[in-house]
């Protein structure tokens, strides 16, 4: 049944088929070669030339009647300059003829590239002129096929005889690169052609997108290393502390932007040369600069005298890329010095790479293969161009080769830079990973000595019949170098009284807190012993002295004060900013930090405080708020803001612009309570019997 119902499938189409018979009456098709073909001819061959210019310059030489079989035949497949003209400057003219039919379309010539300036004339008229002549100096850099429309009939015009256009080309070629690109058609490039004007417009478009296509892989670059490079830029404005990926974003977006104006200098002639040549060298230089400070940071290699020779003649290499256009240096010299300004940045980065890799350097290990295959074909291609600038028989892009020409072309450069690109990916992840591990321990840490902060800074202030206090801590970070103990001191009578503290510690972060844990602990210890505000400083003074730098810290600050029931205010200040009574500094004299010197005596300042009195006791970060235009909360403001509450204080030193950890007491004194009193009056009375 199967079987069947396949051979019934396999039939239908027969059926469906007309009959032979059908089609036996339609001819064969027929094609004639001498009418049906394209009306293209080939202008490639042998030229007329003759070296110079009119004597006149009234160019003669374009007529069709003058006479040039005296003049010398060249091929059009290279520049006089290969063909017994060496090093040729200024003009040169080219001449040759072609004959047409009594009949035929509107015609044009596509002249293949001429890295000079040139003027067409047919049949001793102007038809066409590439680039500027003299007397501007600058050559003309045009990669691209030229349509030249000649006159002549109208569209299926007839004449009575078949016509001959003479053709005159009069070329101009710069002295300031004479030696380096002959004058006439370029370097083994043919494809002049003659024809229909339509049939010349569509190959000059096959022309120009077959040059686009040349230039696919190194505009595909330069978009994916610009995206990347502003990538790794953005990277950078999250970690500023982190200058490898600045340099290494300039390092992308100097080649993306050179590699651009590469594809649009070759393929579109923009910009002028000078123009090309000056930001070309600008961003070559810049790109190798920020390649050797990359490589300087991440392999934190020495900055000696080598280093800084090595990074000068690196910035000042796009000089001699433009030397050529004053006549310092020819072409070749100046492209010669450019290149070996570039080669000691270049011999730096391959030595250190390699010395680091062989110290077992990750980062160096995964970079070396990369920057060899990059700079090695730089200094090679670089320098084979400038031999054959010197007239060296050597292909100019010898090793420039595509390696893969369909669909889309792939230069050895551009893979190497691909690689190198990918390469650097990869470290830049890991480097980011690690980064980011890095952190998280630190932010662990930080959390860790946040908690150990909080248990040895006052969670509760003690509430102290005849004292009204208030402390307010606002560090800057995770964790502050300020600190402030208020610990209550029984009196003989059994009156309460206070031992205040208040200090900061110079820095910021984990050290700081480390160092104002041991602080605390050491003022906690010793507060067991004496409530003397002097003895008290001098304790911590010689239990710090040579302590800040194991704790990556500097020097401290710190106001011991001792405040009794009766409103006798004891202080003792090491280096710390005096404290507020009503709104007014009370006078003290300078005192060196805690840590300078073993053996330091603080002197001690007595007031006497009357019920009602306000005392304030801030940190630097309350002086030294910032606000947006740089100006410091200061002095006077502090002042006049220390007769306020000390969370009224803080606010307005935070609301300023805090940069530092913020730290306000205040301590209103109401006067003793009466049963203090009478203790008081007792303790003197029973010291004036004795």
């Amino acid at each position: 049944m199967w079987l069947l119902l396949a051979a019934t499938l396999l039939c239908v189409p027969l059926v469906a088929q007309p009959a032979a018979s059908d089609n036996s009456a339609t001819p064969a098709a027929s094609f004639a070669y001498q009418s049906d073909r394209e009306p293209l001819v080939p202008l490639d061959g042998r030229w007329r030339f003759h070296p110079g210019d009119d004597a006149d310059d009234s160019k003669g030489w374009a007529t069709p009647t003058f006479d040039d079989s005296s003049w010398p035949l060249l091929a059009t497949d290279k520049p006089w300059s290969d063909q017994g003209y060496p090093g040729m400057s200024g003009f040169g003219w080219y001449r040759f003829s072609v004959l047409v039919p009594a009949s035929h379309p509107a015609l044009a010539m596509e002249l293949a590239p001429m890295m000079t300036s040139y003027q067409a004339f047919v049949d001793g008229h102007l038809a066409a002129s590439v680039g500027k002549m003299p007397p501007n100096i600058f050559p003309n850099a045009d990669w691209n096929y030229q349509v030249i429309p000649l006159a002549g009939q109208a569209d299926g015009q007839s004449q009575a005889a078949p016509h001959r256009f003479q053709i005159a080309i009069r070329v101009w070629n710069s002295p300031i690169w004479a030696s380096y690109i002959g004058g006439g058609p370029s370097d083994q490039i043919v494809g002049h052609l003659m024809g229909a004007s339509d049939l010349i417009v569509v190959e000059n478009a096959h022309h120009r997108e077959h040059r686009r296509l040349l230039f696919v892989d190194r505009f595909a670059y330069s978009i994916v290393a610009f995206i990347v490079g502003i990538t790794i830029f953005g990277l950078f404005l999250f970690r500023p502390g982190e200058r490898e990926y600045l340099w290494f974003a300039i390092l992308l977006i100097s080649k993306a932007v050179d590699s651009t104006l590469t594809v649009l200098f070759q393929v579109y002639s923009i910009p002028p040369v000078p123009i090309f040549d000056i930001f070309d060298g600008l961003l070559v230089a810049c790109a190798q600069v920020a390649f050797v400070l990359f490589l300087t940071r991440v392999l934190k290699a020495r900055k000696n005298l080598l280093w800084y020779v090595i990074l000068v003649a690196a910035l000042v290499s796009p000089i001699f890329n433009v030397a050529y256009w004053p006549g310092w240096l020819s072409s070749a010299t100046g492209g010669m010095v450019q290149v070996f300004c570039l080669l000691p940045s270049s011999i730096w980065m391959l030595v250190i790479l390699g010395a680091a890799a062989l110290r077992r350097n990750v980062n160096a290990r995964l970079l070396l293969l990369p920057v060899v295959l990059v700079q090695g074909l730089w200094i090679t291609d670089n320098v084979i161009i400038v031999l054959n600038q010197y007239g060296l028989p050597i292909e100019a892009r010898l090793i420039e080769t595509p390696l893969v020409v369909a669909p889309f072309t792939m230069h050895p450069s551009l893979l190497a830079e691909l690689l190198f690109l990918f390469a650097m990916l990869a470290f830049l992840i890991r480097r980011f990973t690690i980064a980011s591990r890095r952190e998280e321990r630190w932010e662990s840490a930080l959390e860790a000595a946040r908690q150990v902060q909080n248990l040895l800074l006052p969670e509760a202030i003690p509430q102290i019949e005849g004292f009204a206090i208030e402390c307010v801590y606002r560090p800057a970070d995770a964790v502050g170098g300020d600190f402030f103990q208020i610990l209550p001191v029984a009196g003989s009578g059994g009156e309460s009284n206070l031992l205040i503290v208040v200090g900061d510690v110079a820095g910021k972060g984990l050290p700081a807190a480390m160092m104002v844990s041991m602080i605390v602990g050491v003022i906690r210890a010793e507060a067991a012993h004496t409530s003397d505000p002097g003895e008290l400083a001098s304790a911590l003074n010689d239990r710090m002295t040579g302590r800040g730098s194991d704790f990556g810290s500097g020097f401290t600050t710190c106001l011991c004060a001792y405040l009794s029931a009766s409103g006798r205010l004891v202080l003792a200040n090491a280096g710390h900013l005096p404290p507020y009574r009503n709104g007014i500094e009370l006078p003290m004299p300078g005192a060196l930090p805690l840590g300078m010197l073993t053996g330091v005596s603080y002197e001690l300042i007595t007031a006497q405080l009357q019920p009602g009195d306000r005392l304030t006791f801030v940190s630097d970060g309350v002086v030294e708020a910032q606000n947006k235009a740089g100006e410091l909360l200061g002095f006077d403001r502090t002042q006049a803001l220390s007769t306020k509450s000390a969370a009224e204080i803080a606010e307005a030193a935070s609301r300023f612009g805090q940069v530092d950890d913020i730290t306000v007491v205040t301590i209103a004194f109401q006067g003793a309570p009466a049963a203090d009193l009478s203790a008081l009056a007792a303790e003197s009375l029973t010291r004036g019997k004795s």
